[in-house]
């Protein structure tokens, strides 16, 4: 019954096998500071149970193969059948090693392994072609290697004719075969089948991204298209109940409004790692330190994401990142959406963003339309007698002339006005201008030099800034779209991967009495924009709140593509996937009480309103 086809479909399959293990160790490798946490016997168990989650990726990928190899009926030994096999097994398994290789340096900047979301950006991608095949070489050559072992280790059939089963007996084998197919595709014969969020049940949690390959998490995001909702509360009255939450709140002011400047700085991959008035004056921004001992910086504040594009959703509408696709991309991108720019457009403010990168970069064009703001300045609109000579030769304009443009571009602006603008030299692959090579402290890490270089960007924007009459009647709110690169083993955390710097800052007046170790996140600048220019708001969402609000010490939301998370001045909460909660101090993730009611109504009010398109269903 298991013949000669059936021991060569299991030497090829091993094959495979040994290879996504190969790429396990490549991947530890690479991201050793994320597992460092863990002592050997826990890594070596991660290591194993990853075969759990490779064996059913590899008979996803490999399934036509092992139908063709164990065919019942003909000669599946004949040589021309079996270079057609060769021809199905290599096409079969190249792509996702290239996944599998691409997730090597890619986990870095969004800390899981990818999944679907690579479709969202398949236009950057194409458009950076050119840059990344030139940065990341390395990797294309590995794949090239990788796929010449494929084809090289491949077993042979023998020469000899091999005596066949027959009919009945291969037909029966490929049965037994089918059978533990379905057996590896599920896992086992628990409940549910294997998922990603099962490769998460050793400690530390991070060990779950070593034990997770990446065809298996592309292969089962593939068509997950829609939410699941939660029933944590079975009415919407006791959902509100459950939340800190007033939708009242800034719907009527009763104090006169200002009339002041909005500017929102959006700073690419400024992680906190990097900022010297957070980490005791070690880092690489001598302005923006500069700038906090004058205006308030915010000891414990945190991206609601991993990515550029989870930024801007919960910068300019309070929508944090508390699901697998970006907002963005998702198919709730159509849901109705109040942002900073409605808020603000009714009471005359002119909005615009910036951003110095292709226009449609990250869909930033569409999103910020969607979320009010009025005007796009993105690389077509830069002067193109300037684009040439201030073109980083990879994603759009250097940061020092972009903003010296912009501060220009917002003196023509009528007051009041709301700008947001979005830096990108530090971005990956952090080209700074030739000339100021050598300049700026090289670092540890690539990404340090680029930080020197938007820092320095940024002290010559403020200068020029400075010296126009907008200037003094303008309330600059700085923060980063999310971390980057780390070093510092104190970053080198789940919190860690999240913490960036958030500035206020106004040039001619005292901002009061704000606590600076308040937990606070990017939904919460909406908010705290209305508050303080003391706009009525009859639209907000319960993510976000005010930091001039005294009568909380704040929270920020999270999720990591397993669990979501609510960080709190003293606590943290975790609610898993399969809705296990777990509780930890702020400080050292130690165990802590609770607050598991708040963090399952926030998690039941983002993905029902997402779902039912009803995130402001309390205003109905």
């Amino acid at each position: 019954m298991f013949d000669t086809s059936f021991k060569l479909l299991l030497r090829r399959l091993g094959l495979i096998l040994g290879l996504y293990m190969l790429l396990r160790v490549v991947f530890f490798c690479f991201h050793y500071s994320t597992f460092a946490e863990a002592d050997a016997m826990e890594t070596l168990l991660a290591f194993l149970h990853g075969l759990r989650f490779d064996v059913a990726a590899i008979i996803i990928t490999n399934s036509l193969f092992i139908v063709l190899s164990l065919l019942p009926a003909g000669n599946t030994l004949h040589p021309r059948y079996q270079r057609l096999l060769k021809w199905v097994f290599v096409l079969s398994n190249a792509p996702f090693i290239a996944l599998a290789l691409v997730d090597v340096e890619f986990f870095s900047f969004i800390g899981r392994r990818s999944s679907n979301e690579l479709f969202t950006i398949t236009n950057d991608i194409t458009n950076q072609l050119g840059q990344l095949l030139s940065n990341y070489w390395y990797l294309g050559l590995a794949f090239l290697l990788l796929v010449l072992c494929l084809v090289k280790l491949y077993p042979k059939a023998p020469a000899a004719p091999a005596v066949t089963a027959s009919v009945w007996k291969r037909s029966l084998c490929l049965l037994l075969v089918a059978a533990f197919a379905v057996f590896g595709i599920r896992g086992g014969w628990q409940l549910k089948p294997l998922r990603p969020s099962h490769a998460f049940v050793l400690e530390p949690p991070s060990l779950g991204h070593l034990t997770l390959n990446t065809p298996f998490t592309f292969i089962k995001s593939v068509g997950k298209a829609q939410l699941e909702e939660k029933h944590y509360y079975s009415t919407e009255e006791e959902l509100l109940a459950a939340l800190p939450f007033n939708p009242d709140q800034y719907k009527q002011q009763d104090v006169e409004q200002k009339r002041e400047n909005i500017v929102i700085i959006i700073l690419e991959g400024f992680a906190a790692e990097y900022v010297g008035a957070l980490n005791n004056g070690k880092g690489y921004t001598p302005f923006l330190d500069s700038l906090a001992t004058q205006g308030v910086l915010f000891e414990n504040a945190f991206a609601n994401g991993r990515k550029s594009i989870e930024a801007l959703p919960s910068i300019l509408a309070s929508i944090p990142s508390l699901m697998q696709e970006p907002f963005i991309t998702s198919p709730y991108q159509a849901n109705e959406l109040y942002g900073l720019g409605h808020a603000l457009q009714q009471e005359g403010y002119r909005t615009a963003m910036f951003h110095g990168a292709a226009n449609g970069t990250m869909g930033f064009n569409d999103f910020a339309r969607a979320a009010g703001i009025q005007e796009y300045y993105g690389l077509d609109e830069y002067p193109s007698t300037l684009r040439a000579s201030d073109f980083d030769g990879q994603w759009g304009i250097f940061d020092e002339p972009y903003l010296r443009y912009v501060s220009k571009e917002l003196t023509t602006f009528q007051e009041p006005f709301m700008a947001t603008l979005f830096t990108l030299s530090s971005h990956q692959p952090y080209t700074i201008p030739y000339k100021y090579k050598g300049r700026f402290p090289k670092g540890k890490l690539n990404i340090h030099e680029s930080i020197g270089y938007a820092d320095f960007a940024l002290r010559e924007f403020f200068a020029a800034a400075s010296r126009e009459p907008w200037y003094k009647n303008t309330l600059f709110i700085l923060t980063a779209d999310h971390t980057q690169e780390s070093i510092s083993p104190a970053y080198q955390n789940e919190l860690g991967h999240y913490r960036v710097p958030l500035l206020l800052f106004h040039p001619s007046k005292d901002l009061g009495d704000v606590n600076e170790t308040q937990v606070i996140q990017h939904t919460d600048i909406m908010p705290t924009v209305t508050d303080y220019l003391n706009i009525s708001v009859d639209k907000v969402l319960p993510f976000g709140r005010s930091v001039f609000d005294d009568n909380s010490s704040g929270r920020a939301l999270l999720y990591n593509g397993n669990a979501w998370f609510m960080v709190q001045q003293d606590e943290v909460t975790e609610l898993t996937q399969d809705n296990q909660v777990r509780f930890y101090t702020l400080a050292d993730m130690a165990p802590a009480p609770s607050a598991e009611q708040q963090l399952k109504a926030y998690v039941q009010y983002f993905i029902n309103g997402m779902i039912g398109n009803k995130l402001y269903f309390y205003n109905e």
